[in-house]
């Protein structure tokens, strides 16, 4: 099972949120060099500024993606999704959506699909990342035979491992 870091970037700078506060913690490139040292595969990143509709962070990904996999969330139009899958970053994408995802089926093992409840599961990406905290959820979705990703803070019981846990 990967164990994923989670960060947040803003202005190229990556954060980690403290007691609801973001406070940053350095260059997303310095950190991935050090965790790929601890054996880190994948980074899971929130774009602050995709979220807003800014594509400032663009090069860092470029960067990221020499050094490691990186997971982006915050992409949420298909512009932003095909330049993410352009520099071979993986794209979460909240589902439902009513985005054509099925426009990036060449690239669909990068399509990471957002689930709060396993009935908006999706064909149209190839792993389920699942932030919840119900355990129910959680077990329903491990039997499902997808890669599925859990946070950190889940407790399951399951035989079932995840892919990886998103550690926040």
């Amino acid at each position: 099972m990967l164990k994923i870091p989670l960060i947040y970037l803003k202005d190229k700078q990556a954060f980690r949120k403290e007691d609801g506060t973001l406070k940053i913690i350095g260059k997303p490139a310095d950190l991935a060099r050090d965790w790929k040292k601890e054996g880190v595969k994948l980074i899971h990143i929130i774009d602050m500024d995709a979220m807003n509709g800014n594509t400032t962070n663009f090069d860092v990904y470029d960067t990221l993606t020499y050094i490691m996999n990186v997971q982006v969330e915050g992409a949420n139009t298909e512009k932003m999704i095909a330049k993410l899958l352009n520099v071979d970053a993986r794209v979460i994408i909240e589902l439902p959506t009513k985005l054509n995802l099925s426009k990036f089926s060449e690239k669909k093992r990068l399509m990471v699909g957002k689930i709060t409840d396993a009935k908006d599961m999706s064909n149209d990406v190839y792993d389920i990342y699942y932030p919840g905290t119900d355990e129910k959820t959680a077990e329903k979705l491990l039997k499902t035979k997808r890669r599925i990703i859990l946070t950190s803070t889940i407790k399951i019981n399951s035989r079932i491992k995840p892919f990886g846990k998103v550690e926040i």
